[in-house]
């Protein structure tokens, strides 16, 4: 069909997080140098002994942000459009009750409405937060 956008691609929040991966990490090693960025991973003031167990933990870590900023956006997002979807006419299609549909494509409508402003602002707001988070973390030395 000429003219229809394309659609997003299911992978977005998984692209989007790992640019902020990326960033991060890159930020921190050119602000710090390779060895002062993986040594900032480990609050001063450990021991020789724990560093043994801290550093797995803290690379796992590093790595498990990805995770955390791919997960919740996406958990988010599917749960918004689920909500639409079953007050939009799915919940009336699965029931066979044709009279629920005209009573849930108005909430519907509505719950779009909230869903497409204020939920999805939101989310972005908490990802752009979290990402200021990571790259201040990153550069900044314990």
């Amino acid at each position: 069909m000429p003219g229809a956008p394309l659609p997003l691609p299911r992978a977005l929040p998984l692209l989007l997080s790992l640019g902020v991966f990326i960033t991060f990490n890159t930020v921190g090693v050119r602000a710090q140098g390779f060895r002062g960025y993986i040594k900032s991973l480990v609050p001063q003031g450990i021991g020789k002994g724990m560093l043994i167990i801290i550093y797995p933990l803290e690379i796992v870590s590093t790595f498990l942000r990805l995770l955390s900023l791919t997960i919740r956006l996406w958990a988010n997002l599917l749960a918004g459009h689920l909500l639409i979807e079953f007050m939009a006419g799915d919940l009336a299609v699965l029931l066979g009750l044709q009279v629920l549909g005209w009573i849930t494509l108005p909430l519907g409508i509505g719950l779009f409405m909230f869903e497409a402003v204020l939920i999805a602002g939101l989310q972005a707001f908490i990802f752009a937060i979290l990402t200021a988070i990571y790259l201040g973390g990153a550069v900044s030395r314990h």
